[in-house]
């Protein structure tokens, strides 16, 4: 049930990860997936928000913290487990790459499941999750782009 999207985005690096980590600014494009922490930054725990449809309804909460924020590797990742993850867990990240030029860069949008629900096709709707991931890059996009 892992999922994987990569989508190429025309603004610079550093233009998009200013986007990635102003978590207040998801609400603005981001109809799927809400980070509710303080700041990104490695370590902080948060409440993510979850939209599978992406209309505004039917949001689920998880608890995630940060596994690593890094402006140099341009990283942002987060994690969940339940029940330690035996039951269930989510290692999640958006990282940036450069793109010949400077004026464009890719970002890998990736989650990787584990525990006995995933194992079982279980516990999230994985189908709709992947939808889902691939349309909030598209959204991402589409805000940097204008």
């Amino acid at each position: 049930w892992d999922i994987k999207h990569t989508t190429d985005l025309n603004v610079p690096v550093d233009v998009a990860w200013k986007a990635l980590v102003d978590l207040k600014s998801w609400e603005k494009w981001n109809l799927w997936t809400v980070l509710d922490a303080p700041e990104a930054k490695k370590g902080t725990s948060g409440k993510l928000r979850a939209c599978y449809e992406g209309n505004d309804a039917d949001w689920q909460t998880f608890d995630f913290q940060f596994a690593d924020v890094s402006s140099e590797k341009h990283l942002l990742a987060w994690r969940g487990s339940v029940l330690g993850g035996l039951l269930f867990s989510g290692q999640h990240h958006m990282r940036l790459m450069e793109l010949e030029g400077g004026e464009s860069c890719r970002l890998e949008h990736v989650e990787v499941f584990g525990g006995l629900l995933p194992m079982l096709g279980l516990g999230l709707p994985y189908k709709k999750l992947d939808r889902s991931y691939l349309l909030m890059n598209e959204a991402l996009k589409k805000h940097l782009e204008g």
